[in-house]
């Protein structure tokens, strides 16, 4: 992935502690859009290469982490500061259920973003330059929809990122958190996939990781994750889940996390097929979606 003045906005992005910073990594990003692309359409993959194009980009996992970029980079740099509460939807794991006026004030979060950026893609009536903006919202808010901690927390910790924890003994410098983990440090752990001072991930690395992952789906999970009639329900789909990350989130990241914080085999053995799961089921997902919205 080419980003501009990356070098400079991959140590912003891996310095901040705001709650959005901490969805899914570059890795998870890029293995959702890597699954996504190898699962589209013929037709819409010519629309998908069509508006890539535009930047000369070439495959989703080159625009898979601009969103987070533009969040964080400097106005100055074309950075969007107001567009990072758009990554995330913080219901408390206890709470009855989502209430959007005190979970997504003002439409602005995941939920309310994702069917919107594919309504604006689905109109070819829409300037190219446009719907291009869409498609890389589309792809990148169905991953960050899709990590448990970025649609659920526990008594205000940010989705768990004012929780400190060690996995196998490790810190990363005091700097890892609950949230980081899921979101990343777990990802790369098994994939062995980095992400590069310039804020890159090794491609043909990635694609590899992305094909494994994605040739381990069953067609019967691929139909059970999706679902006719996409894009007219939507809204409804994109809440469902999410409901499915804070059930996850209760029952197993918070359930099996012991006082202590010091996470090893147990944890790992358990958190594994889920962080697993969600990243395939959002690629299988991202890719009925562009199908359904890009179709002739």
């Amino acid at each position: 992935m080419r980003l501009k003045h990356a070098a400079s906005i991959a140590l912003a992005l891996l310095a901040m502690t705001s709650r959005p910073a901490a969805a899914w990594g570059l890795v998870g990003h890029v293995l959702v859009a890597d699954i996504a692309e190898a699962r589209l359409t013929p037709a819409a993959r010519l629309q998908v290469d069509a508006l890539l194009a535009l930047e000369q980009r070439h495959g989703l996992d080159d625009v898979a982490g601009w969103a987070d970029v533009i969040g964080h980079a400097p106005r100055d740099q074309g950075g969007l500061p107001e567009t990072l509460p758009w990554h995330y939807v913080d219901v408390d794991i206890n709470a009855a259920g989502y209430v959007p006026a005190r979970d997504c004030p003002g439409g602005a979060c995941v939920v309310a973003k994702l069917p919107e950026f594919a309504r604006t893609l689905a109109d070819k009536g829409r300037p190219a330059a446009e719907r291009l903006t869409a498609l890389k919202w589309v792809v990148h808010l169905m991953a960050d929809l899709h990590e448990p901690l970025n649609v659920a927390e526990r008594d205000h910790d940010k989705g768990g990122l004012k929780i400190k924890v060690t996995f196998y003994g490790q810190d990363a410098q005091g700097h890892l958190n609950l949230h980081s983990l899921w979101g990343d440090d777990l990802l790369a752990y098994k994939t062995g996939l980095k992400v590069s001072p310039d804020y890159t991930v090794d491609p043909a690395k990635a694609r590899a990781a992305a094909a494994s992952l994605d040739q381990a789906i069953t067609a019967e999970q691929a139909a059970l994750w999706t679902t006719p009639g996409l894009m007219g329900r939507l809204e409804p789909l994109a809440l469902e889940w999410a409901a499915e990350g804070r059930v996850m989130a209760k029952d197993l990241v918070y359930g099996k996390l012991p006082p202590s914080g010091e996470l090893g085999q147990d944890y790992d053995q358990a958190a594994w097929p889920a962080v697993r799961q969600r990243v395939q089921q959002a690629g299988v997902r991202l890719a009925a979606l562009l199908n359904a919205t890009l179709a002739p």
